[in-house]
């Protein structure tokens, strides 16, 4: 029914999605997941992870002159190994990445750009991860404005959420402090 009482053609209904609260609290002594963004633009759909991130494993993506799409794996507070993604297109891109992190290694910082390709205004058009051990990427060609995501308080990266359609349109994270 519409605000009126007169019934909605299914035709015209939208769906819900329900997503995670913006700050979920952890179930231990290591402080509060932080949900932090999105960069990017509003095209494509709600990408997100149904666990709580507790460690991040790897991340894989493929780049071209945007970033067309990434996926990545983490451990939730039991342990267990979660896959997220791909998250984007099937572009043919340029490069495909995987990083995978030593058990010793977390990420410090995620920087990247939005830039256009194509009628997409706002895509991720680069993503560079920075750990305690070393520097991956830039991957994707740049183009566009700039956008950096230090982890303060010793904290990391452990999971992401997106927006993703044809490419990857925007990109958040969450972060966990030690």
């Amino acid at each position: 029914m519409n605000s009126k009482g007169d019934p909605v053609p299914a035709s015209h209904r939208t769906a819900q999605l329900l997503l995670p609260p913006a700050r979920c609290e952890s179930h231990n002594d290591t402080g509060s997941l932080v949900k932090l963004g999105t960069w990017g633009g509003d095209a494509g759909l709600p990408c997100d992870i149904a666990v709580a991130p507790q460690r991040l494993e790897s991340v894989s993506l493929r780049w071209g002159k945007v970033i067309d799409w990434i996926s990545f794996t983490y451990r939730d507070r039991d342990g267990n190994l979660h896959t997220a993604g791909p998250w984007g297109g099937n572009g043919k891109g340029e490069g495909d990445e995987t990083i995978t992190l030593d058990p010793s290694e977390y990420v410090t910082e995620v920087a990247g750009t939005v830039g256009p390709i194509g009628e997409y205004t706002h895509t991720i058009s680069s993503l560079k991860f920075v750990t305690n051990r070393a520097t991956y990427g830039p991957f994707g060609r740049g183009a566009g404005t700039p956008f950096s995501v230090p982890v303060l308080n010793n904290g990391s990266v452990v999971g992401m959420f997106a927006r993703a359609g044809e490419f990857l349109d925007a990109i958040g994270f969450y972060v966990l402090p030690f």
